[in-house]
Protein backbone atom coordinates (compact mmCIF):
# COMPACT_ATOMS: atom_id res chain seq x y z
CA UNK A 1 0.00 0.00 0.00
CA UNK A 2 1.20 3.26 -0.98
CA UNK A 3 2.07 5.57 1.63
CA UNK A 4 -0.23 8.93 1.12
CA UNK A 5 2.70 11.92 2.10
CA UNK A 6 2.10 14.92 4.02
CA UNK A 7 3.52 18.67 3.17
CA UNK A 8 3.20 22.01 4.64
CA UNK A 9 2.36 21.38 8.33
CA UNK A 10 2.06 17.90 8.46
CA UNK A 11 5.08 17.19 6.69
CA UNK A 12 7.29 14.65 8.39
CA UNK A 13 10.06 17.43 8.65
CA UNK A 14 7.32 19.01 11.11
CA UNK A 15 7.02 16.14 13.55
CA UNK A 16 8.08 17.39 16.57
CA UNK A 17 6.57 20.85 17.69
CA UNK A 18 7.74 23.17 20.63
CA UNK A 19 5.90 24.14 23.49
CA UNK A 20 8.28 26.15 25.58
CA UNK A 21 12.02 26.44 25.74
CA UNK A 22 11.63 22.54 27.99
CA UNK A 23 8.32 21.05 26.44
CA UNK A 24 7.51 19.15 23.15
CA UNK A 25 4.87 17.80 21.18
CA UNK A 26 6.07 14.64 19.32
CA UNK A 27 2.68 12.86 18.17
CA UNK A 28 0.94 12.27 21.00
CA UNK A 29 3.54 12.50 23.59
CA UNK A 30 4.90 15.30 25.48
CA UNK A 31 8.90 15.20 26.13
CA UNK A 32 10.03 17.46 28.73
CA UNK A 33 13.72 18.81 29.60
CA UNK A 34 14.87 18.51 33.38
CA UNK A 35 17.85 20.48 34.35
CA UNK A 36 18.36 17.36 37.15
CA UNK A 37 18.73 13.73 36.63
CA UNK A 38 15.66 11.63 37.30
CA UNK A 39 15.41 8.00 37.81
CA UNK A 40 11.81 8.19 36.62
CA UNK A 41 12.97 9.56 33.51
CA UNK A 42 12.85 8.37 29.80
CA UNK A 43 16.43 8.71 29.68
CA UNK A 44 19.34 10.92 31.64
CA UNK A 45 21.47 13.19 30.02
CA UNK A 46 24.47 14.31 31.88
CA UNK A 47 22.92 16.66 34.42
CA UNK A 48 19.98 16.98 32.72
CA UNK A 49 17.03 14.25 31.99
CA UNK A 50 14.21 13.90 29.34
CA UNK A 51 10.88 12.13 30.05
CA UNK A 52 8.13 11.38 27.38
CA UNK A 53 4.46 11.59 28.89
CA UNK A 54 1.51 10.42 26.94
CA UNK A 55 -1.63 13.56 26.52
CA UNK A 56 -4.64 13.82 25.67
CA UNK A 57 -4.86 17.68 25.45
CA UNK A 58 -4.57 20.41 22.56
CA UNK A 59 -1.18 22.40 22.88
CA UNK A 60 -0.52 25.60 20.78
CA UNK A 61 2.82 24.82 19.46
CA UNK A 62 5.32 26.84 17.37
CA UNK A 63 8.55 25.62 15.33
CA UNK A 64 11.48 24.34 16.81
CA UNK A 65 13.76 27.14 18.12
CA UNK A 66 15.86 25.60 20.47
CA UNK A 67 19.26 24.43 21.20
CA UNK A 68 18.41 21.46 22.76
CA UNK A 69 16.68 19.82 19.86
CA UNK A 70 18.05 19.95 16.17
CA UNK A 71 16.68 18.78 13.24
CA UNK A 72 20.12 16.99 11.77
CA UNK A 73 18.64 14.69 8.89
CA UNK A 74 15.63 14.61 6.54
CA UNK A 75 14.84 12.21 3.93
CA UNK A 76 12.78 13.86 1.12
CA UNK A 77 9.22 13.64 2.58
CA UNK A 78 9.60 10.12 4.10
CA UNK A 79 11.73 10.52 7.43
CA UNK A 80 13.47 13.06 9.84
CA UNK A 81 16.00 12.69 12.61
CA UNK A 82 16.44 15.27 15.14
CA UNK A 83 19.47 15.30 17.80
CA UNK A 84 17.91 15.71 21.44
CA UNK A 85 20.46 17.16 23.98
CA UNK A 86 24.19 15.57 24.02
CA UNK A 87 22.70 11.91 24.13
CA UNK A 88 19.20 10.88 21.90
CA UNK A 89 18.29 10.99 18.42
CA UNK A 90 14.66 10.90 17.45
CA UNK A 91 13.72 8.98 14.41
CA UNK A 92 10.73 9.82 12.61
CA UNK A 93 9.23 7.94 9.58
CA UNK A 94 5.95 7.17 7.55
CA UNK A 95 4.80 3.91 8.44
CA UNK A 96 5.49 0.89 5.89
CA UNK A 97 2.87 -1.79 5.66
CA UNK A 98 3.77 -5.31 6.92
CA UNK A 99 7.33 -3.89 7.40
CA UNK A 100 9.44 -4.78 9.97
CA UNK A 101 10.39 -2.06 12.99
CA UNK A 102 14.06 -0.75 13.06
CA UNK A 103 13.66 -1.07 16.84
CA UNK A 104 12.43 -5.34 16.47
CA UNK A 105 15.48 -5.58 14.41
CA UNK A 106 17.75 -3.81 16.97
CA UNK A 107 16.23 -5.55 19.46
CA UNK A 108 17.02 -8.46 17.68
CA UNK A 109 21.04 -8.06 17.13
CA UNK A 110 21.64 -6.82 20.61
CA UNK A 111 20.43 -10.03 21.54
CA UNK A 112 22.95 -11.52 19.88
CA UNK A 113 25.58 -10.00 21.58
CA UNK A 114 27.60 -8.52 18.62
CA UNK A 115 31.39 -7.64 18.65
CA UNK A 116 29.97 -4.35 17.54
CA UNK A 117 27.90 -1.70 19.45
CA UNK A 118 24.19 -0.30 18.02
CA UNK A 119 22.20 1.92 19.99
CA UNK A 120 19.88 1.34 22.81
CA UNK A 121 16.29 1.96 22.09
CA UNK A 122 14.70 4.33 24.55
CA UNK A 123 11.45 4.54 23.33
CA UNK A 124 9.20 3.13 20.02
CA UNK A 125 5.83 4.15 19.26
CA UNK A 126 3.66 4.15 16.22
CA UNK A 127 0.56 5.90 15.41
CA UNK A 128 -1.41 6.55 13.12
CA UNK A 129 1.11 7.01 9.42
CA UNK A 130 4.20 7.71 11.44
CA UNK A 131 6.51 5.96 13.90
CA UNK A 132 8.88 7.80 16.78
CA UNK A 133 11.87 5.93 17.21
CA UNK A 134 13.72 7.52 20.11
CA UNK A 135 17.50 5.93 19.93
CA UNK A 136 20.77 6.52 22.59
CA UNK A 137 23.44 8.14 20.30
CA UNK A 138 26.75 6.17 19.90
CA UNK A 139 29.75 7.99 20.83
CA UNK A 140 32.14 8.37 18.22
CA UNK A 141 31.55 10.27 14.68
CA UNK A 142 30.67 8.66 11.02
CA UNK A 143 33.30 7.03 9.17
CA UNK A 144 32.24 9.60 6.35
CA UNK A 145 33.32 12.18 9.02
CA UNK A 146 36.40 10.29 10.04
CA UNK A 147 37.49 9.98 6.48
CA UNK A 148 39.48 12.48 5.46
CA UNK A 149 41.67 12.81 8.52
CA UNK A 150 42.69 8.84 8.91
CA UNK A 151 45.97 6.87 7.47
CA UNK A 152 45.73 4.47 5.27
CA UNK A 153 46.34 2.14 7.19
CA UNK A 154 43.38 2.76 9.67
CA UNK A 155 41.23 2.97 6.26
CA UNK A 156 42.36 -0.86 5.26
CA UNK A 157 41.41 -1.51 9.02
CA UNK A 158 37.68 -0.53 8.95
CA UNK A 159 37.42 -2.27 5.58
CA UNK A 160 38.34 -5.73 7.77
CA UNK A 161 36.58 -4.44 10.23
CA UNK A 162 33.04 -4.45 8.99
CA UNK A 163 33.87 -7.82 6.32
CA UNK A 164 34.07 -9.23 9.81
CA UNK A 165 31.31 -7.77 10.89
CA UNK A 166 29.19 -9.33 7.67
CA UNK A 167 31.08 -12.32 8.54
CA UNK A 168 29.41 -12.03 12.08
CA UNK A 169 25.91 -11.02 10.74
CA UNK A 170 25.90 -13.76 8.61
CA UNK A 171 26.15 -16.45 10.95
CA UNK A 172 22.86 -15.89 12.11
CA UNK A 173 20.60 -17.69 9.74
CA UNK A 174 16.87 -16.93 8.67
CA UNK A 175 14.28 -19.41 6.80
CA UNK A 176 13.26 -16.49 4.74
CA UNK A 177 14.18 -13.74 3.04
CA UNK A 178 12.57 -11.09 5.29
CA UNK A 179 12.91 -9.19 8.57
CA UNK A 180 13.88 -10.46 12.06
CA UNK A 181 9.69 -11.04 12.60
CA UNK A 182 9.13 -12.37 9.60
CA UNK A 183 8.08 -9.13 7.75
CA UNK A 184 8.95 -7.35 4.69
CA UNK A 185 12.13 -5.39 4.20
CA UNK A 186 12.33 -2.45 2.47
CA UNK A 187 14.95 -3.32 -0.07
CA UNK A 188 14.34 -0.90 -2.84
CA UNK A 189 17.33 -2.32 -5.23
CA UNK A 190 14.84 -5.54 -5.14
CA UNK A 191 11.77 -3.86 -5.69
CA UNK A 192 10.51 -4.28 -9.38
CA UNK A 193 8.99 -1.47 -11.32
CA UNK A 194 5.94 0.18 -10.60
CA UNK A 195 5.33 -2.44 -7.82
CA UNK A 196 4.60 -0.78 -4.06
CA UNK A 197 4.90 -3.30 -1.12
CA UNK A 198 8.66 -6.10 -0.90
CA UNK A 199 6.77 -9.30 -1.14
CA UNK A 200 8.24 -10.43 -4.30
CA UNK A 201 11.96 -9.57 -3.30
CA UNK A 202 12.56 -13.31 -2.69
CA UNK A 203 11.44 -14.07 -5.72
CA UNK A 204 13.28 -11.43 -7.67
CA UNK A 205 16.57 -12.90 -5.93
CA UNK A 206 15.73 -15.97 -7.52
CA UNK A 207 15.21 -14.76 -11.12
CA UNK A 208 18.56 -12.71 -10.69
CA UNK A 209 20.17 -16.39 -10.17
CA UNK A 210 20.94 -16.63 -6.43
CA UNK A 211 20.73 -19.35 -4.32
CA UNK A 212 17.70 -18.94 -2.20
CA UNK A 213 17.75 -22.23 -0.20
CA UNK A 214 19.19 -20.32 2.95
CA UNK A 215 19.40 -16.65 4.15
CA UNK A 216 21.98 -14.76 5.96
CA UNK A 217 21.53 -11.43 8.43
CA UNK A 218 22.70 -8.53 6.75
CA UNK A 219 22.58 -4.99 7.45
CA UNK A 220 22.22 -3.94 3.51
CA UNK A 221 23.75 -0.28 4.18
CA UNK A 222 26.78 -0.52 5.56
CA UNK A 223 28.26 2.71 3.83
CA UNK A 224 30.25 5.51 5.97
CA UNK A 225 27.21 7.61 6.74
CA UNK A 226 26.33 4.17 9.34
CA UNK A 227 29.68 3.39 10.50
CA UNK A 228 30.22 4.90 14.01
CA UNK A 229 34.05 5.08 14.76
CA UNK A 230 36.35 6.57 17.79
CA UNK A 231 36.52 10.71 17.29
CA UNK A 232 40.67 10.10 17.17
CA UNK A 233 41.13 6.26 16.01
CA UNK A 234 43.23 3.75 19.22
CA UNK A 235 41.38 0.63 19.65
CA UNK A 236 38.88 -0.20 16.67
CA UNK A 237 35.91 -0.26 18.31
CA UNK A 238 32.88 0.09 15.90
CA UNK A 239 29.03 1.25 16.24
CA UNK A 240 26.52 0.41 13.24
CA UNK A 241 23.43 2.60 13.17
CA UNK A 242 20.31 2.75 10.52
CA UNK A 243 19.44 -0.80 10.66
CA UNK A 244 16.13 -0.08 8.87
CA UNK A 245 16.53 -2.46 5.92
CA UNK A 246 18.74 -5.28 8.15
CA UNK A 247 17.49 -8.52 7.78
CA UNK A 248 17.58 -12.12 6.01
CA UNK A 249 19.10 -11.93 2.27
CA UNK A 250 20.77 -14.57 0.27
CA UNK A 251 24.35 -14.51 0.85
CA UNK A 252 24.74 -13.34 -2.96
CA UNK A 253 23.71 -9.68 -1.51
CA UNK A 254 25.99 -9.37 0.86
CA UNK A 255 28.62 -8.30 -1.52
CA UNK A 256 26.77 -6.87 -4.51
CA UNK A 257 24.45 -4.40 -2.39
CA UNK A 258 28.26 -3.02 -1.90
CA UNK A 259 28.48 -3.28 -5.87
CA UNK A 260 25.78 -1.67 -6.62
CA UNK A 261 24.50 0.73 -4.15
CA UNK A 262 25.64 4.48 -4.63
CA UNK A 263 24.46 5.38 -0.95
CA UNK A 264 27.11 3.65 0.13
CA UNK A 265 29.88 5.94 -1.26
CA UNK A 266 31.87 8.07 0.66
CA UNK A 267 30.90 11.92 0.55
CA UNK A 268 32.11 14.21 -1.94
CA UNK A 269 34.38 16.11 0.70
CA UNK A 270 37.67 16.31 -1.57
CA UNK A 271 38.43 16.25 -5.38
CA UNK A 272 41.19 14.72 -5.02
CA UNK A 273 38.64 11.41 -2.99
CA UNK A 274 37.72 8.76 -5.01
CA UNK A 275 34.02 8.32 -3.74
CA UNK A 276 33.70 4.83 -5.04
CA UNK A 277 36.87 3.67 -2.45
CA UNK A 278 34.52 2.63 0.27
CA UNK A 279 32.47 -0.15 -0.98
CA UNK A 280 34.94 -1.21 -3.67
CA UNK A 281 37.45 -2.45 -1.27
CA UNK A 282 35.05 -3.65 0.54
CA UNK A 283 33.31 -5.70 -2.10
CA UNK A 284 37.07 -7.13 -3.04
CA UNK A 285 37.65 -7.87 0.35
CA UNK A 286 34.25 -9.88 0.51
CA UNK A 287 35.21 -11.76 -3.10
CA UNK A 288 38.05 -12.73 -1.03
CA UNK A 289 36.68 -14.40 1.57
CA UNK A 290 34.26 -16.21 -0.82
CA UNK A 291 31.22 -14.32 -1.03
CA UNK A 292 29.58 -14.16 -4.82
CA UNK A 293 28.63 -11.38 -6.74
CA UNK A 294 25.51 -11.11 -9.01
CA UNK A 295 25.67 -7.03 -10.38
CA UNK A 296 25.46 -8.18 -13.91
CA UNK A 297 23.19 -10.57 -13.57
CA UNK A 298 21.08 -7.86 -11.11
CA UNK A 299 21.33 -5.26 -13.85
CA UNK A 300 19.93 -7.35 -16.15
CA UNK A 301 17.25 -7.83 -13.88
CA UNK A 302 16.66 -4.22 -13.82
CA UNK A 303 16.95 -3.56 -17.54
CA UNK A 304 13.66 -5.56 -18.10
Amino acid sequence: MAVERKYGNNHINQSLKQIDSNSWLVGSFILRRSPYRSEHATWNDGDASYTLMRTTALWTTTELNNPYIKLVHEAGDASAVWSIGNTAFCKVKYIERNVTPEAVTLDFVQKQIPSFKTPKVLHYVAEKDRSYLFLERLPGRTLADAWPSLTMEWRRFYVAAVVRICKEMAEWEGKLLSGVDGQDIPEYYLQPKGVDNFTSLQDICSIIGMDCSKFYFYHADLGPGNIIVEYEPESGTIGIIDLEIAGYFPRGWIRTKFRISSGMDLPASSKEEDPLWWRRHVQMALGADGFEDFTEEWQAWLAR
